[in-house]
């Protein structure tokens, strides 16, 4: 889990460079905690596909919306690579 959270602080840096990984509350969304839109969380979803090699349909964006989904969906999406 340590290095899933490295990933995802590293692509969520990217895009959000102000940002705090340790004061984030993993149930709430990204959007309410540090200044990122929409343009923004596309471009930290795709940081997050080609550090970790995977896709992330379309459809499961929302799940990616929260620190703890993004644990939850890529710990399972690595899993089955």
């Amino acid at each position: 889990m340590e290095q899933l959270d490295t990933t995802i602080f590293e692509a969520l840096l990217a895009v959000a460079p102000e940002a705090d990984p340790a004061a984030l509350d993993p149930e709430r969304p990204f959007r309410d905690q540090i200044d990122i839109d929409s343009v923004d969380f596309l471009n930290f979803v795709l940081g997050l596909e080609k550090r970790l090699n995977i896709s992330v349909p379309d459809l499961e964006y929302p799940q990616l919306s929260t620190l703890a989904g993004c644990r939850a969906f890529l710990a399972r999406a690595v899993e089955s690579c």
